[in-house]
């Protein structure tokens, strides 16, 4: 995505430091609200994931404030606008199907959908077997990773059922 330098921010990226002190409070708010959850099983994700979410932030907000890019450096070519819409209208869809369809359906499809939409490379043999076996090991780790080790209820569809 092209960038535009903002006069007197030494290459910063002040949009994405904006960003992630909304995350930062986002997160604080969270682990706020998880405050008055007396099982574990209830307050344990939620705050790992907003204290994971408050480390990268703070990361990123230090890269960005010690380590700023010049403003001539990095920039890349202007995205596609179809393909951005594309890509929230599978995320959206997706998780709108999820119910009926499942976590692991859904989530390949958007996998493949979300790969095919981002690829700007050509479509290589390679390509063409491994993103599709990547897309599965993934989605299925991510399920078993919280469905059997976390414990998160992962919808299973009403489709299959």
């Amino acid at each position: 995505m092209r960038t535009e330098a903002v006069p007197g921010a030494g290459g910063r990226d002040l949009g994405g430091m904006v960003a992630c002190a909304l995350f930062i409070l986002l997160a604080v708010v969270a682990l706020w609200d998880t405050t008055s959850m007396t099982d574990s099983d209830s307050y344990v994700f939620p705050r790992t994931v907003a204290l994971a979410m408050i480390v990268f932030c703070l990361a990123y907000v230090g890269w960005q404030l010690l380590w700023p890019r010049s403003a001539e450096a990095g920039t890349a070519t202007a995205g596609s606008t179809p393909r951005r819409v594309g890509l929230v209208l599978a995320m959206l869809g997706a998780a709108a199907l999820m119910p009926w369809l499942g976590f692991v359906i859904c989530g390949v499809v958007a996998f493949g959908s979300i790969t095919v939409l981002a690829m700007y490379d050509t479509w290589t043999p390679r390509r063409l077997l491994v993103y599709p076996l990547v897309g599965m090991a993934v989605v299925v780790g991510f399920y078993f990773l919280f469905a059997e080790l976390l414990l998160v209820p992962l919808p299973l569809g009403t489709v299959f059922e």
